[in-house]
């Protein structure tokens, strides 16, 4: 293909398979056993709970930390949820292996009996390990939620055929117990839109400079050059090809981008953190954005598979997710989100501003 700009991709031939590693959807299928509140923004909670569970699944030598353990790089608990550095690595922590996929319109009032569920995204080695984590999510149904402990059962577990094609086929039944391993399937982008429309559905963070960035600081280079980085890295760690995100080239590609906002807005979430014994701010950007220019189709399929990665900080929280939509759904949609949250701001923490306020993402003191 020829262009007047680089390739950032290797894969921008439609069909082309990316150069990222497996990765699977698992939607995870519960009923409820007392009658459960979830926090208005329920990623934490569940990143809380999956990780409690998982610690008491994996963890064989019962230390109170992974420092130091001599399985620490061996440890299904450790890799997945902590996912140390290696000694040779640059890096004090490395992004994990999985993505809570948290669905901020779904019902936070649920009754004795009623179902829900949760998706994970699973990437690389990590898919052989889901397993693990429907034993650990059934031990956290008996944890229960919150300082009430509801209970909740886990039913049964899907796998989606390919990411994003809406195909379930049922993969484990909790009345059995049998796990069926999912086929692995290639990550093909559909052809690139004219206009690409995208829907925040949980707050994007993104800095630039030390500063979190608002909806009237927000470029396409911002999104793009975070997008990568993460996609990079996790083709390195995952068994993927690093350098079919090249991010030099990505970062001049995006200069052949328009980004325009479409009810881009902060929407601040605070949350406690009981292992630091402090509250964390974790606001992010909600709404929509359209993107369009010459360089859309060769950033395209990094751009689709970003919506199983998410990008930007709090990604273990299920944070920076979006989807690809219509254009009436990217502002229609969003717009009703952000109302939605408006109607939560009574509860202490949670602001509706174009920008983030000063010192957003910094550590505060309980």
């Amino acid at each position: 293909m020829t262009t007047d700009h680089p390739t950032p991709l290797a894969v921008a031939i439609p069909g082309t398979v990316l150069p990222f590693p497996s990765l699977a959807r698992f939607r995870f299928r519960f009923a409820t056993q007392d009658s459960i509140r979830l926090p208005d923004y329920p990623g934490s909670a569940w990143r809380g709970l999956l990780g409690l569970g998982l610690r008491r699944t994996a963890c064989v030598t019962r230390q109170p930390t992974c420092d130091g353990c001599l399985l620490v790089q061996q440890c299904v608990y450790s890799t997945l949820f902590e996912t140390p550095a290696r000694p040779e690595e640059d890096y004090s922590a490395l992004p994990h292996p999985f993505v809570l996929d948290i669905d901020p319109t779904a019902p936070r009032q649920l009754a004795p009996g009623a179902p829900f569920a949760l998706t994970v995204h699973l990437i690389g080695a990590a898919i052989a390990q889901a397993p693990y984590l429907i034993h650990a999510l059934g031990l956290a149904g008996q944890l229960g939620f919150g300082r009430a402990h509801g209970r909740f059962d886990l039913v049964a577990v899907d796998c989606e055929d390919q990411p994003g094609n809406g195909t379930w086929v049922p993969v484990y039944a909790a009345q059995d117990g049998v796990y069926q391993p999912p086929a692995p399937a290639p990550l093909v982008a559909p052809p690139a839109p004219e206009v690409l429309h995208l829907r925040l559905v949980t707050p994007l963070r993104i800095k630039r400079d030390g500063r979190f960035l608002g909806a009237r600081d927000l470029t396409a280079a911002d999104l793009v050059q975070t997008l990568y980085r993460r996609l990079r890295l996790l083709a390195r760690l995952q068994g993927g090809d690093p350098d079919g995100f090249d991010l030099h080239q990505a970062a001049r590609a995006a200069a052949g981008l328009r980004l325009q906002p479409q009810g881009l807005t902060w929407h601040e979430w605070t949350r406690y953190s009981s292992r630091q014994d402090s509250l964390m701010q974790f606001g992010g950007l909600i709404g929509g954005l359209t993107l369009d220019g010459p360089a859309l189709p060769d950033l395209w399929p990094a751009l689709w598979l970003g919506q199983w990665t998410h990008l930007g900080k709090g990604t273990a929280f299920g944070l920076g997710g979006y989807r690809v939509v219509s254009g009436s759904a990217c502002r229609e949609v969003s717009v009703g989100e952000i109302e939605r949250a408006r109607n939560q701001t009574q509860t202490p923490g949670k602001t509706m501003t174009a920008d983030p306020p000063p010192g957003s993402g910094l550590w505060s003191q309980r």
